[in-house]
């Protein structure tokens, strides 16, 4: 059974970003990052716990393909997912956009 998955407006810009930043890379490149964003989320509605946590109650699920990662939490509304960001950029500023 799937859960109920939460997009923040932050998430779903972070997403417009970079498939913006690929396709400019590479024609089509951007549909398929978006393709795998769309795969790690059906990942995570469909078994959110299979995930570590990383810091308090946040969770990360690896993009595949790509060096992105889907932070999210569970509460009790669902699967609140607050972001959707570059892995190799400064973690602080990811632990920033948490609350």
């Amino acid at each position: 059974m799937k859960n109920r998955l939460l997009l923040r407006r932050r998430a779903k810009a972070d997403v417009r970003s970079a498939a913006r930043w690929c396709e400019l890379q590479r024609p089509r490149l951007g549909r398929e990052f978006v393709a795998e964003v769309d795969a790690a989320l059906s990942r995570v509605a469909e078994n959110p716990l299979q995930y570590q946590v990383l810091h308090r109650e946040t969770r990360r699920a690896i993009v595949h393909r790509f060096p992105y990662g889907v932070f999210y939490r569970i509460e009790a509304r669902g699967i609140v997912v607050f972001g959707v960001r570059h892995l190799h950029r400064d973690p602080t500023s990811q632990k920033a956009r948490v609350g």
